[in-house]
């Protein structure tokens, strides 16, 4: 949505659109399976998941008990659900607690973190990030791995070559500065133009 706001935004103002170029963040996880990447975040952070609760059930409107960590929601729970209309990333909470992952597994599926969160085989990390360039919405992505000690190899390993045999990430690099990769001109001090 800013993408979209912030290109006529800029036209209107002046600027050359095409130079103001969105990088959203994307949060990672990347192991051979969902279930191996999940297990990695439990492991990395599975202790904070009992304090996270009282977000999910705001989330999703519905009580949960966190002595039940390990068992998905009943259908009793998951049919009166609701995505909370305050919060854009409900939608995404109860479309995972419905596919039958565990309390503690939906947690670990990064529902409340702030970015979008990938856990699973590099091919969906791809797949996503594939669909925001084509949908307009990225120009790039920041990426923060879950442990940079090898968690960037894991995204590097995994990711990028899928990105490269789609034509999606460059195998050389164009320029010297983060400028020409992007292409956005060279900008000393204000910008006479604002």
């Amino acid at each position: 949505m800013a993408y979209a706001m912030g290109r006529p935004s800029a036209e209107r103002y002046g600027r050359d659109p095409d130079e103001i170029k969105y990088i959203p963040g994307l949060m990672t996880t990347i192991a051979k399976d969902r279930r191996s990447a999940l297990d990695r975040r439990i492991r990395l952070g599975g202790d904070q998941f009992p304090q996270r609760i009282g977000y999910l059930q705001q989330m999703i409107g519905i009580q949960l008990d966190p002595l039940r960590m390990n068992e998905p929601l009943s259908k009793a729970q998951l049919n009166t659900a609701r995505p909370s209309r305050y919060d854009p990333r409900s939608d995404n909470a109860l479309k995972i607690a419905k596919e039958g992952w565990t309390l503690r597994d939906i947690l670990a599926h990064g529902v409340i973190d702030y970015h979008p969160v990938i856990v699973g085989p590099g091919i969906e990390a791809a797949d996503h990030m594939q669909e925001w360039f084509e949908a307009g919405a990225a120009d790039g992505f920041w990426i923060s791995a879950d442990v940079n000690s090898d968690g960037i190899d894991a995204f590097v390993d995994e990711v990028i070559p899928v990105l490269q045999e789609r034509g999606l990430f460059h195998k050389d690099y164009e320029g010297k500065t983060l400028r020409e990769h992007l292409g956005v001109p060279d900008q000393y001090g204000l910008d006479p133009r604002v």
